[in-house]
């Protein structure tokens, strides 16, 4: 005989425009906070790559300086390495040891006087003068080159305004 007496009843649920008109709009807003959250997402996204980039370019101009300072470091050695040569040189070639003569066992001896460190000395002076008088007569010609061009140059707009107020 039958288990069921009576046929199952659909129910429809009716929930009114209001409260569809509410439910929409809490979703329209829900849509408007997702959609305004995303944008705040991307534009967190493009400053963040800004900021890589920039970095990055701070990153390639720090490499770039050490790499510069690397080699003004080994320009810089290799200088200090020479004058020590040349004071070891100088050295070996008086005789001295400590900046003191070996051979007159005072010290530097006078200049002019009999010996290989004063000689070489008073030879490293005169060439160092000759270089800076050569440097100085250089500077010299060149100032009065210069001082030529300017007095031909003032004298010819001289000339060129003189010959036009003629003409006026």
């Amino acid at each position: 005989m039958g288990a069921f007496s009576s046929k199952k009843k659909t129910r429809t649920y009716n929930y009114g425009r209001k409260n569809v008109r509410c439910l929409t709009e809490e979703m329209k807003l829900l849509q408007d906070e997702i959609k305004q959250i995303m944008r705040e997402r991307e534009e967190e996204a493009q400053e963040y790559e800004r900021r890589v980039l920039v970095l990055t370019f701070r990153e390639a101009e720090w490499k770039g300086e050490k790499k510069r300072l690397k080699e003004e470091e080994k320009r810089l050695r290799k200088t200090v390495e020479e004058k020590e040569g040349k004071i070891r040189e100088l050295e070996e070639n008086c005789g001295l040891v400590r900046g003191k003569c070996v051979l007159c066992d005072k010290g530097w001896p006078l200049l002019g006087s009999s010996g290989g460190c004063s000689s070489i000395l008073v030879e490293q002076m005169r060439e160092e003068r000759a270089q800076r008088d050569e440097t100085v007569e250089k500077w010299k010609q060149l100032y009065l080159a210069i001082k030529n061009e300017l007095d031909d140059l003032i004298q010819k707009t001289h000339g060129v305004v003189s010959l036009s107020l003629l003409h006026q």
